[in-house]
């Protein structure tokens, strides 16, 4: 009896300590699963931190590549080995693929020509001019190239030094034309005298004439150019303008040259001085002369198209060399060893003074300028103001 006692109370404190040890446990759990669920939300705000963390670089980087993109030039980042790292579309396009991974310096080699600019301008190999402007990076070794296309500003500011230069040349023929028209007036006069004389002092008087008549041409152009063209409201009949071209020219054509003039001219009015408008007729028929040679035939007509008339005038001559087309109204270009290189010039600005053009269309057979007048406006009665 005692015995059972006894087993039953060792039995009891066995219980005793294994309840205590459960609840022991059972706090313990309580408390790893508190500091897990603390962990858990520090873990999750950690993590949620991270996230926006990476949303906002993501962000600034898409941002960043819109603004290279957008750039309005070229952009390079170059490490410090000189490799490309990073560029925009508009690098890959004025420099072509490879860019990235590729050194700068093969680059250059691949793309510029050597004929580069001594202004630090880059003349690439298809005849474009890129400005260079680098910059060094801040936290890391390498560089930023910026890269921007300047052909058309390097061709505005050379067309402005050209325009200065021929202003500067203008007012220079222009004087120089005017001291030689009086020497030149007396000489063509003591000219006409000596061919009064004998036989060969005719030929030589009308050889010494001829040379002065080029000279005088010469003179008319270099005013002409120098003066310029200016639209004062004027106009003249296309008839009345062929048939005063017809009276000055044939007199000097004697029978080289057969000049044939259109009969169904019409009798329009265009837009422009009758001097002006003459003169330049004028220089487009001697030059047809001049190019079809002894025996050729040169043409004069005029239509009507729409509200301009084009004046058109033809030579059967052996046509215009394909290189020389593209310069032929530039100022003080000239095929001809005696020329001036103004006559042509002469001719495209009283057009493009009026608000008209001057074009031409040449081969093997001959060539045919077309001057294009607009139709002078019509006054109350419906006439032109002749």
């Amino acid at each position: 009896m005692a015995a059972t006692a006894m087993q039953a109370e060792e039995l009891r404190s066995a219980f005793e300590v294994f309840n205590r040890q459960s609840t022991l446990l059972e706090a313990s759990y309580r408390q790893l699963q508190d500091k897990v669920e603390v962990l858990t939300r520090q873990l999750h705000d950690v993590q949620s931190q991270r996230l926006q963390e990476l949303e906002s670089k993501e962000h600034l980087s898409r941002h960043l590549t819109n603004l290279l993109e957008s750039m309005p030039g070229a952009i390079l980042v170059i490490d410090g080995a000189g490799v490309i790292r990073e560029c925009n579309t508009e690098a890959r396009s004025l420099l072509n693929q490879p860019l990235l991974g590729c050194a700068w310096s093969a680059i250059v080699r691949r793309e510029v020509g050597d004929d580069s600019g001594q202004d630090g301008n880059l003349r690439l190999r298809d005849g474009r001019w890129l400005s260079l402007s680098r910059r060094p990076l801040t936290e890391e070794q390498g560089e930023i190239l910026l890269l921007a296309d300047v052909t058309e500003s390097r061709e505005i500011l050379h067309m402005r030094q050209r325009q200065e230069r021929l202003t500067a040349i203008g007012e220079m023929t222009a004087r120089f034309a005017h001291q030689v028209r009086t020497p030149l007036a007396s000489a063509l006069l003591y000219s006409a005298k000596l061919e009064s004389g004998g036989e060969e002092q005719q030929r030589i008087a009308q050889k010494v004439t001829a040379r002065l008549q080029d000279v005088g041409r010469m003179v008319n152009d270099m005013l002409g150019f120098a003066a310029g063209s200016r639209n004062c409201g004027e106009s003249t009949d296309v008839r009345v303008l062929l048939n005063g071209v017809r009276q000055t020219i044939e007199p000097q054509l004697a029978d080289r040259v057969s000049l044939h003039i259109d009969a169904a001219t019409p009798s329009v009015p265009v837009a422009g001085n009758a001097d002006a408008l003459k003169g330049a007729v004028l220089n487009l028929v001697t030059n047809a002369c001049q190019a079809c040679g002894d025996e050729g035939q040169v043409w004069l007509a005029a239509r009507q198209c729409g509200r301009e008339v084009i004046i058109e005038v033809s030579d059967d001559g052996h046509g215009i060399d394909a290189d020389a087309l593209p310069r032929l109204f530039e100022p003080f270009f000239t095929t001809r060893p005696q020329g001036t290189g103004l006559g042509l010039a002469v001719v495209k600005a009283v057009a493009t003074a009026q608000g008209g053009d001057i074009s031409v269309d040449s081969s093997s057979e001959g060539s045919v300028f077309s001057l294009r007048l607009p139709i002078a406006a019509t006054t109350e009665g419906g006439k032109g103001n002749v």
